[in-house]
């Protein structure tokens, strides 16, 4: 299939296959880099204009497909400058985000943050089997995709609970771009001391087995029917039920 580059707002650059589809079922992809002061970036071999130490990039809408998008960061050290280079799988409507900081230059939080892939999201949400009737509460939320998706696609409320500053504001943009203000919350707390007696018929997670089972007499408060999820450091889908022990 004949592929064409297109590059947007000299930004953003994404291979589309060629071809005639319906604008309504084209939709965006949207990736952050989050960086060290004085890197370069460059998306599909084009520099980016854009400083700071976190970038997003919007894609135009894109038809149905699976893309790759290659990510090359050039970043200044004591010992000169070194190349990192990332290549992403992604279909429309994704959200992703890269952090191309060292370890130790990065929020420290129970969990290294690691963004779910889009296509997990989806998924989960799927699994939980959510309707416009459910209350979706995510226990470390990121950068809030999983309200907001879950929000977007189902039209129910969702809450997005994080403790780490500067993921908080990561959410309340998402979900500042995704238009979805009425139904979604973020909320700056601790997972540990939230009450999850009353609110959420789902919650989703993706934490440390450590911290899952210092969680598990507050997920044993959940009401009769409420569900959980979440997503196991090896990649496995799991889930329970709160009337099933």
């Amino acid at each position: 299939m004949w592929r064409n580059l297109i590059l947007t707002a000299g930004l953003f650059a994404c291979l589309i296959p060629a071809g005639t589809f319906a604008q309504e079922y084209r939709k965006t992809v949207t990736v952050e880099v989050y960086l060290p002061e004085g890197a370069r970036l460059f998306i599909e071999g084009q520099e980016t204009r854009s400083k700071g130490p976190m970038r997003r990039f919007v894609s135009p809408p894109l038809p149905p497909g699976k893309y790759t998008y290659t990510i090359k960061a050039i970043i200044p050290g004591p010992n000169g400058p070194r190349t990192v280079t990332r290549r992403i799988d992604v279909r429309p409507g994704d959200f992703e985000s890269i952090d191309l900081r060292e370890p130790g230059k990065r929020p420290i939080t129970d969990v290294e943050y690691e963004p779910t892939p889009q296509k997990v999201v989806n998924a989960l949400l799927r699994l939980a089997k959510v309707t416009s009737k459910d209350v979706v509460w995510d226990l470390g939320c990121g950068d809030g995709r999983i309200p907001v998706t879950a929000a977007k696609e189902y039209a129910c409320k969702a809450c997005g609970f994080e403790i780490d500053p500067e993921r908080v504001k990561d959410s309340l943009a998402n979900v500042r771009k995704h238009g979805v203000e009425r139904l979604v919350t973020i909320e700056q707390r601790d997972i540990f001391t939230l009450d999850l007696s009353k609110g959420p018929t789902i919650v989703t997670l993706y934490l440390l087995p450590r911290l899952n089972a210092k969680l598990l007499p507050q997920l044993r408060k959940l009401p009769p029917g409420a569900r959980h999820f979440g997503r196991a450091p090896d990649g496995r889908r799991q889930a329970g039920r709160a009337d099933s022990g």
